[in-house]
């Protein structure tokens, strides 16, 4: 069985990358014939984690208010909008953000 990799947190150069994978994956949806994509930021998925304080850890402008920690989110769903326009995207929260030990 292979070790896994310790989890760690992201550098702040690192996240325009990931950013840009969310719109290169808006892309390759429509290049695929989806009518729209839906952006999931709940679970205790990547997204969800920038969102809660009890996972979201950051000092820098990733961190701290909830404005900073939605900052990961709302590029990202303005990466998907400047491929698909705003009618045809979408963002899947959890409205009580609680799964998976997540939790404010």
């Amino acid at each position: 069985i292979k070790d896994f990799v310790t989890p760690r947190a992201l550098e702040t150069e690192e996240i325009a990358d990931i950013v840009e994978a969310y719109r290169q994956g808006a892309e390759n949806a429509m290049a695929a014939g989806f009518d729209g994509v839906e952006i999931h930021g709940a679970n205790g998925y990547l997204l969800d984690q920038f969102l809660q304080r009890s996972t979201n850890q950051r000092t820098d402008r990733y961190g701290g208010s909830i404005e900073n920690r939605a900052r990961l989110l709302l590029e990202v769903t303005d990466a998907a909008i400047s491929v698909w326009g705003a009618g045809r995207v979408g963002v899947h929260l959890a409205p009580r953000a609680d799964s998976h030990d997540m939790g404010d």
